[in-house]
């Protein structure tokens, strides 16, 4: 016959995120840098995610205090240690400066008619 015991476990319900990886960055770039503590694991998995897409620079934390920045291969190899998450620095060319700045006719030329 069959065993009246049932073999279904019952998991604790996981804790939801405390904050959507859109506010993060919104609180990043608002602040201008962030403190991330060591077993934060949600916060630096979308840390390193946006890392990958170019939106934020991350700095692990060392033992005597100083920030060594991470590169995108080696955020995951740090996770157990507290990072500081800054807002990329913007690209000195000077195409980026400005909205019009590649596209300034040179001086002395004309437009086409």
């Amino acid at each position: 016959m069959f065993d009246q015991e049932t073999n279904v476990v019952a998991f604790k319900p996981r804790a939801s995120v405390a904050h959507h990886p859109k506010s993060l960055l919104e609180r990043i770039y608002a602040a201008g840098a962030l403190s991330v503590r060591t077993d934060d694991k949600a916060t630096k998995t979308a840390a390193v995610m946006l890392q990958a897409l170019g939106f934020l620079v991350i700095e692990e934390i060392l033992a005597d205090g100083t920030p060594r920045r991470l590169q995108r291969g080696e955020a995951r190899g740090a996770m157990d240690r507290p990072w500081r998450l800054l807002k990329p620095p913007f690209p000195a060319s000077p195409a980026f400066r400005t909205a019009a700045g590649p596209f300034r006719p040179k001086a002395g030329s004309r437009r086409p008619s």
